[in-house]
């Protein structure tokens, strides 16, 4: 009899086993295509929650605040971000049309004076294929184009999911602000540390958020703001685009807004002469530094990771869930990086100290 209900009790063991497994496969799986979405609406709560907490001393209700708070960054940061997203990615493929056809039908590039002029100069020091040469700059060139327009196309194509995703996110701000320390509770009764490890890790998330996110955006803006000073005083068209595209290409790690002022100086070269484009590589010079000067800056004292290591995680995390890695990679290795300090702690605090050697050996 006892053995009956110890296999009876050991059966059921195995079924609620393999049905939490289940559960958990099909809830992490239904939520995946959200995760991301959610870990950005906990950085911008993380990094918008003194705002609320400021409403909510003068009288404020919390739901009120954090509505006020997420319709804020709705019409203020996120709806413009996703209008230049929209708005940028169309005109760049129309210019991309436009140059795919001049490539492919003419050669007046050639017969520029500026490139003429260059060629006589490579021929009177080197003597080179200019026909060949020539030709391979067409190939790369029309190469660049296609692979360029195929990533616009593509994130054209994607902006279903996107907006989706930047509804989880709006949604996700709401919640976190108006709940957040609720939220904090849940997650500290199903924590396996002690609760002031806990709350060192939260810690450590929300000053990786402020400082990352801050930094990232800062130099962005800077960037795009002196490079928007450059483009109206040499007269680009398009300024005010130009402008919010180096913001965006100023937050990807190593090429920055370097693609922008370099294809600006090719232009001002080609259509306004080599003192424009001295200005503007000048200029380039200048905005790429900024980012060496302001990044580090902000980031002091906020984070305090090798930037190796912050580097790397930004590749690594943009290679696992797209462009949203340049956030959450550095996020995500400080809070890896705090939570094996606190381990560490943990494992020499309990450590039990060994008895000094024996003494018998020397007698």
């Amino acid at each position: 009899m006892a053995d009956m209900v110890q296999q009876d009790t050991r059966w059921k063991t195995w079924f609620s086993l393999l049905l939490g497994l289940g559960l958990t496969f099909l809830f992490f799986y239904m939520m995946a295509p959200f995760v991301v979405a959610f870990l950005l609406g906990a950085v911008i709560a993380i990094i918008s929650n003194p705002i609320a907490e400021k409403l909510k001393t003068r009288n404020v209700p919390s739901g009120i605040a954090a509505l006020l708070v997420t319709t804020g960054i709705s019409l203020g940061i996120v709806a413009p971000l996703g209008f230049i997203l929209f708005s940028g990615s169309y005109r760049l493929l129309r210019l991309i049309g436009n140059m795919q056809n001049d490539f492919s039908t003419t050669g007046d590039i050639w017969n520029h004076p500026a490139v003429l002029s260059l060629f006589e100069t490579i021929t009177r020091w080197a003597p080179v294929d200019i026909p060949w040469i020539q030709s391979q700059l067409m190939v790369a060139a029309q190469s660049t184009i296609a692979a360029v327009s195929r990533l616009i196309t593509q994130t054209l194509a994607s902006m279903p999911a996107f907006f989706l995703g930047i509804m989880v996110i709006i949604i996700s701000v709401f919640f976190l602000l108006k709940d957040g320390r609720r939220f904090l509770s849940f997650l500290d009764s199903l924590s396996p540390i002690q609760s002031d490890r806990s709350r060192e890790l939260y810690l450590s998330f929300e000053r990786s958020c402020r400082g990352v996110v801050l930094a990232l955006f800062g130099s962005a803006i800077i960037q795009g703001a002196l490079m928007l000073i450059f483009a109206l005083a040499l007269r680009l068209p398009n300024a005010l685009l130009i402008g919010a595209l180096t913001v965006i290409m100023g937050m990807v790690p190593v090429v920055g807004a370097s693609p922008v002022w370099a294809g600006a100086t090719v232009y001002l070269f080609f259509n306004h002469g080599a003192g424009s484009a001295i200005v503007m590589l000048i200029g380039g010079i200048l905005i790429s530094t900024s980012d060496n000067i302001v990044r580090p800056a902000i980031m002091k004292g906020h984070s305090e990771m090798h930037p190796l290591l912050a580097l790397v995680s930004v590749f690594g995390a943009i290679n696992l869930v797209g462009a949203t890695g340049i956030f959450l990679g550095p996020i995500i290795a400080a809070v890896f990086v705090s939570f094996l300090q606190i381990l560490a702690s943990e494992i020499r605090s309990e450590s039990i100290p060994l008895p000094p050697p024996s003494q018998g050996l020397d007698k």
